[in-house]
């Protein structure tokens, strides 16, 4: 019997992170003899969200005085979306015993919490930390673990709704049922739409190739705006929600930077660069002695608001002054 593409691809990956780990634990040796710090970033999948994040990460460790190569030595790692990729990755990674673990996104926060203890651990890009098991509050957490919470400002959202079009009854999003980030920000913004008088449609989506689907059944429901909420899910199959929602001529709001270019009419977007350099900043707090069990969990430290005047022309939506002219507002291009 032919072995399926999907078992070569979990071979394939499998034998990457083996490769992963011989690497590691020679870069382990190699700081024995030379002193160098070994960080790792593990990462759920390839989006927007983690690109932003890993980039923050490698300018915040400049920024406080590290160069690669010579003061640290940072590896990498992608599970591809793959939960049980996602685990053997992790035990390979706290097998070669790195001085410091960044991790992005809930799911690999929430294996991370699980099975490494003696590792410090900083997380970023993760709406609700204690969602994700990491602790039972800010200050009361894991002693192993720190990060930043990147929870939207659905409140904030909903805010400019209401001020760019007054009379809104309905909007909708699209959320993962699977993953507790997309339940955690749409109950966020189901609360301040309830608070509001604007009635949330959702509809559940379990895998990429049903986002489109679900972006259509959604449409159905004739939501006056489509305020797509964060995760790993929806954010990485945004471009097929954008195009459901042009197709109907129902506008798009978001909560992440890149969407503004990609159609979306305003993006409020926690700053996920920012993200990564907010952890390196908690990370130093470690290098510098500090145990992570003393270091509360952080919102991310920077917010900005992108609208899209083009698009917005198409569906009519003039932007006051009150917005425009607002500190740390950005035009997209």
């Amino acid at each position: 019997m032919k072995t399926s593409v999907k078992t070569l691809l979990r071979v394939v990956v499998l034998i990457a992170i083996a490769v992963s780990l011989l690497l590691i634990i020679d870069k382990t040796s190699q700081k024995d003899s030379g002193g160098k710090l070994q960080l790792a970033l593990i990462q759920y999948n390839d989006s927007p969200l983690s690109e932003l994040s890993q980039s923050g990460i490698e300018d915040g460790l400049t920024q406080i005085g590290l160069k690669a190569g010579e003061d640290y030595d940072l590896t990498v790692s992608n599970a591809q979306g793959d939960m049980a990729t996602l685990n053997l990755m992790i035990d390979a990674v706290a097998g070669s015993k790195p001085d410091l673990i960044f991790v992005t996104s809930t799911p690999t926060l929430q294996v991370a919490a699980n099975k490494i203890k003696d590792i410090p651990v900083v997380f970023s890009v993760v709406a609700d930390p204690i969602v994700a098991g990491a602790g039972t509050s800010f200050t009361e957490h894991l002693p192993n673990v720190t990060g930043i919470s990147t929870l939207g400002d659905y409140e904030g959202m909903v805010k400019w709704i209401k001020l760019i079009r007054p009379g809104t009854k309905k909007i909708g999003t699209i959320y993962s049922p699977a993953e507790a980030n997309s339940v955690k920000n749409m109950s966020e913004l189901k609360k301040y739409s309830d608070l509001a008088g604007i009635e949330l449609v959702t509809v559940p989506v379990n895998s990429t190739t049903e986002v489109t689907d679900a972006a259509m059944s959604l449409i159905e429901n004739r939501p006056e705006i489509v305020c797509q909420i964060v995760d790993n899910l929806t954010s990485s199959s945004i471009a097929s929600i954008i195009k459901v929602c042009q197709s109907n001529k129902v506008p798009m709001f978001g909560f992440v930077s890149d969407q503004s270019k990609k159609g979306a009419v305003l993006v409020v977007s926690r700053d996920y660069h920012q993200a990564g350099v907010d952890a390196v900043n908690l990370a130093k707090k470690i290098f510098d002695g500090a145990k992570p069990a003393d270091i509360p969990f952080e919102f991310v430290s920077k917010t900005n608001i992108l609208i899209n005047i083009k698009t917005a022309s198409q569906y009519g939506i003039v932007f006051p002054d009150e917005l425009l002219k607002r500190e740390g507002v950005i035009i997209a291009e």
